[in-house]
């Protein structure tokens, strides 16, 4: 009885050993797969600004926390594409109000976290001038590497609806690739047809300095993100996303919206939560190291 009561055991120890062992690989186990984690639309931090006396630290936002979790259960990498303005009914407010208050927790995660530039505002605007583009990038940068850390300012970046002609291009110094469409129809930035098809099979290439890589699956309530995930898992370099609006809301958002609608929207993200953290794991569970591809 007592030999048997000890083998239970030992194989239960064994199960939890290998779940945990197999849930998120040591730091120092190193892949010849990697994969790019990213969010578009990111506004959580115009909402840090707006409800700053809400938290007294990062990751008592709860959006943050969640981010938190995938990288202390999967060892995820991530970047947020944000904005410089974010808008609040009638008025905006700038990337350059971040209070101080978090830079110590973002030093603290700046081995996980990278912030980039996505658009000056999360309204489309394809008559953007290059001065106000160029100034908005300069504003971002800047405003991440004072309320956070020069070093968490993201290089490899997707642009607000894979928007950018050679003017604009021109004036983001410092960007070393550019992601683009997941779907091969639409264009990216100022390839020709030609390179948006070789860059949609699969293909990088390299344009005036700066790489163009395909955006390979996008998270955004897709149902069968496993199955699409498990044919692209030979890939020995994958780019994932979701928005963050997909995750989480704005709660001032809230009193817009009837009963149904609020019911509609905590379902939806609950699900699109569950499908993010069900990515990646299976990530993490099939070899591929994060990376910000920098």
């Amino acid at each position: 009885m007592r030999r048997d009561l000890f083998i239970i055991v030992v194989v239960l120890m064994t199960s939890v050993l290998y779940s945990c062992s197999r849930g998120h690989r040591s730091e120092n186990e190193k892949s010849n797969k990697v994969v790019h984690l990213s969010l578009d639309d990111v506004e959580v931090i115009g909402d840090l600004i707006r409800h700053q006396q809400d938290y007294d630290s990062l990751f008592q936002h709860p959006f943050m926390a969640f981010l938190k979790e995938l990288h202390r259960e999967h060892g995820v990498r991530i970047t947020l594409y944000t904005y410089e303005y974010f808008g609040d009914g009638n008025s905006y407010t700038s990337i350059e109000d971040m209070p101080l208050k978090y830079k110590r927790d973002f030093r603290k995660v700046s081995e996980w976290l990278r912030i980039g530039f996505h658009s000056p505002r999360a309204k489309f605007d394809s008559l953007v001038t290059v001065a106000e583009f160029r100034d908005s990038y300069s504003h971002v940068n800047k405003a991440i590497a004072q309320f956070a850390d020069s070093s968490m300012v993201a290089f490899t970046l997707r642009l607000h609806y894979f928007f950018a002609p050679d003017s604009l291009l021109n004036a983001l110094t410092g960007v070393r690739t550019l992601l683009c469409a997941d779907d091969s129809s639409r264009s990216s930035y100022n390839l020709t047809p030609s390179e948006v098809k070789t860059v949609a099979k699969g293909e990088r290439i390299k344009k005036d300095e700066i790489s163009y890589r395909r955006t390979d699956l996008r998270i955004d309530d897709n149902f069968r993100v496993i199955r699409d995930l498990k044919r692209l898992e030979t890939a020995d370099t994958l780019v994932v996303f979701t928005h963050e609006w997909k995750l989480w809301h704005r709660p001032e958002n809230d009193d817009r919206r009837s009963v149904a609608g609020k019911i509609k929207v905590s379902i939806g993200e609950g699900v699109n939560r569950k499908l993010f953290k069900e990515t990646v794991k299976r990530l993490n569970e099939s070899g591929y190291d994060f990376s910000f591809l920098e």
